[in-house]
């Protein structure tokens, strides 16, 4: 029982010796601003600079409280930065990199990692280099600009690496709405179907709430037979519109898009007179494709092309998923003969 207790005390020692050791010759010695990464107030960042070592930049700007742009042209992603804000504010060393690895993490920095900088209004406050995850994937290398000593990082509690919270390509934080209006905001939506223009409607919704709805084949005519509640949860439909991403710009491809027949266009105009739309194209469907039936499939049964705001420097992928209950036919609208009243 002596001889444990003796052990026990020795094991002790040895323990609070190796903690000290660490603490006073490890990453004690180290200057705090050498592994500070984290900026607390990130309600007081403007601007967020990022750029990787293949030439691939982007520039958050912060509008207000809750809105930032992509490069001064769009919107950006509201989750995405919120992310990043907490990955700014959270960041902390968690090891020191190891003597043995310093050269070689050095090296891998200097060719793969992505620049970060912060501004607080015209003021830049941090700069550091965001580079690969660890072996683990638990970590991730860091470096603040100006030294040589390279960290590895880690947000407490999270388990995981940071690097792919840091993009550098603006398509990845650009927000992917088309349409995201509340019912109180919309003043007029005209659905054309382009191949089928008898199917194709436009519904007004006035200040006071009231809607009308117009068939617009052969020409513009008053509806006077419709069901006004399903009028009015079909505009509840554009609330949150997006689309599923950007395809790569291709000008051949691009043209053979925009030259062939489109299939709908959707315009939707706000209370304050500002309009925006989207033309979609069917995407040929892969060959080889079948249907339920075995039969081949002429058209993507899934996405579509899109082009929004007439912008034909940007095709979009869309799905009929998100637009099938925005192409409903004018017929929807229309009461049911057998429900009336007046019968």
């Amino acid at each position: 029982m002596k001889k444990n207790l003796i052990a026990l005390i020795v094991l002790a020692v040895l323990a609070a010796l190796a903690y000290y050791v660490y603490t006073e010759h490890g990453s004690g010695t180290i200057k705090p601003e050498l592994h500070d990464f984290a900026v607390k107030d990130t309600s007081a960042i403007t601007k967020i600079f990022l750029a990787d070592k293949f030439g691939t930049t982007v520039t958050l700007d912060r509008q207000n409280v809750s809105e930032w742009t992509v490069n001064k042209e769009h919107k950006a992603r509201k989750d995405a930065v919120d992310v990043l804000l907490k990955t700014i504010m959270r960041v902390e060393m968690k090891a020191p990199v190891a003597k043995t690895a310093h050269d070689n993490i050095v090296k891998l920095m200097a060719g793969k990692s992505t620049k970060v900088e912060i501004y607080q209004g015209d003021k830049k406050v941090k700069t550091y280099y965001v580079s690969d995850a660890t072996k683990d994937n638990m970590g991730t290398y860091m470096l603040i600009e100006g030294s040589s000593t390279p960290f590895i990082c880690h947000i407490p509690g999270f388990y995981g690496y940071l690097t792919s919270r840091y993009m550098t390509r603006p398509l990845e934080w650009r927000d992917t709405e088309i349409f995201k209006h509340r019912l109180p905001e919309i003043a007029e939506v005209k659905v054309e179907f382009h191949q089928e223009p008898e199917r194709s409607f436009k519904i007004t919704h006035s200040e006071d709430r009231v809607v009308q709805l117009f068939k617009l084949y052969p020409e513009e005519t008053l509806v006077e037979k419709m069901d006004t509640v399903f009028v009015k949860r079909y505009l509840l439909n554009y609330r949150n519109v997006r689309y599923e991403g950007i395809q790569p710009y291709d000008e051949e491809r691009v043209d053979s898009i925009v030259n062939s027949p489109p299939y709908f266009t959707i315009s939707l105009t706000d209370r304050n007179g500002e309009k925006r739309s989207v033309t979609s194209y069917r995407l040929p469907a892969n060959p080889g494709a079948i249907d339920a039936n075995d039969e081949p499939l002429i058209w993507d049964p899934d996405r579509m092309h899109g082009v929004i705001n007439g912008n034909e420097d940007e095709i979009m992928l869309i799905q009929y998923f998100t637009f099938d209950r925005l192409t409903v036919p004018i017929e929807s609208f229309l009461i049911d003969p057998k429900l009336r009243r007046d019968n």
